[in-house]
């Protein structure tokens, strides 16, 4: 017999009745303990923390703040199933590199805790943790107090990223670190890897020289693919396919084979890593250049240049593409296409890649961190005079590397 689905609470709490139970108050505050507004066990019980919890939910995503979970509730918790709460794991989140989260974080923020951690280079979370890299080791914390889970001595070349539990390390040798304990599960010296790798359904792409390398643990080397350039971009994977472009103006899309599925020659070099997003791949040049191509047959649907400086990797939005550049402006255009939206100039230099979250977006900077209002471009200033190094979402705030060390900010209403 289907039971009728109940608003969790809904009912009153009385001591002569039991409290709501089940698996699905087991997710819901599991959910919750990720977004970082439930920090008690995780019984399946809904009782007074849980439904205070709800409360700091509801607040959080602009809900009717009753303690009560109903269909609205449902289908926000639903979509955050979905995209993966404290899942960031690469530079622009994963590795289609959009570096957009709908979890909405506040321009209103506070520091919650600092450590003093020298050198950062890079930083992802996955779920309960964060996966720091610096010049000289990768440690763990947890996400919640910041506390030190584990570290391993190590020279990272390029900031790790994060698969299938494990981390993955460009230092000459590619390094596979257990997430859980830092020890070192497996090591590929085939090449010398200095740049960040890309990983899914257990295959690590990585490049060295100009040769893209398919590893895994039962092949080591599974096939790998030769260019004519010195040098490759990090890999975009979508669509069972993977995407990566060249120094010698090639864009590439390789099947998980290691075929060609299409190259396409463009009329200038492109550093950055192709982007995924809206059924199609995004290339900016050097340039300035920007192109949405179709992620089957290579196609240039649309090309525009959009300012004479180089710009730093996109981020996308529902409605719209955020590009910034290095004199410090940033521009709003359509991703389809390429019409400019708005422009304003920071006149900061840029030091991250754009983050992107439902209404706010947020770029770090050599004079802090930068926090705006998507509606009315209203600015906040954070880490006044720190350079910022690095810069993920996570639980309902940011995670952000300064010089010094890394600070996790919270919204002022948690």
């Amino acid at each position: 017999m289907k039971l009728p689905l109940v608003p969790f609470g809904s009912r009153n709490l009385k001591k002569q009745r039991p409290l709501l139970k089940g698996s699905d108050v087991r997710h819901l505050q599991q959910i919750l303990k990720r977004l970082g507004v439930f920090n008690k066990r995780v019984d399946g019980v809904f009782g007074r923390h849980t439904a205070n919890s709800v409360e700091k939910f509801q607040k959080l995503f602009n809900l009717k703040q009753n303690q009560v979970v109903d269909k609205d509730d449902f289908d926000v918790l639903n979509e955050l199933l979905q995209s993966r709460l404290n899942y960031w794991v690469t530079a622009q989140k994963d590795f289609t590199h959009s570096g957009y989260h709908n979890v909405p974080v506040s321009t209103k923020l506070i520091k919650s805790w600092f450590k003093n951690i020298p050198d950062i280079l890079g930083i992802c979370c996955i779920y309960d943790r964060l996966i720091v890299t610096t010049r000289h080791k990768i440690c763990a914390l947890d996400i919640k107090t910041g506390s030190s889970l584990w570290e391993k001595d190590i020279f990272p070349q390029a900031p790790a990223t994060v698969s299938e539990g494990k981390i993955i390390v460009p230092c000459g040798n590619l390094e596979i670190l257990d997430m859980y304990s830092g020890k070192i599960q497996s090591s590929y010296n085939v090449d010398s890897f200095a740049s960040p790798a890309a990983a899914v359904n257990k295959t690590i792409y990585a490049s060295a020289q100009g040769v893209f390398y398919a590893l895994d643990d039962k092949h080591g080397v599974k096939w790998k693919f030769n260019t004519s350039a010195a040098s490759l971009t990090l890999a975009a994977v979508g669509y069972d396919l993977v995407y990566f472009a060249s120094l010698d103006r090639n864009l590439y899309c390789l099947d998980e084979k290691g075929l060609l599925y299409w190259k396409t020659k463009l009329p200038s070099i492109v550093s950055l890593c192709p982007a995924i997003w809206d059924n199609a791949v995004f290339i900016i040049s050097c340039d300035s250049w920007i192109y949405r191509l179709n992620p089957l047959t290579g196609q240039i649907i649309i090309k525009k240049r959009l300012s004479d400086e180089e710009f730093l990797k996109p981020a996308f939005h529902r409605d719209f593409m955020m590009l910034v550049n290095y004199r410090g402006e940033i521009i709003s255009a359509n991703y389809r296409d390429l019409k400019v939206n708005w422009q304003i100039d920071t006149k900061e230099i840029p030091t991250t890649c754009p983050i992107v979250c439902p209404d706010t977006f947020f770029i770090g900077t050599n004079n802090g961190l930068l926090a705006f209002d998507t509606c009315d471009l209203k600015m906040k200033r954070y880490l006044e005079g720190k350079k910022i190094v690095a810069l993920i979402q996570g639980e309902a705030g940011l995670f952000v590397a300064t010089e010094q060390g890394l600070i996790k900010l919270t919204p002022e209403i948690l």
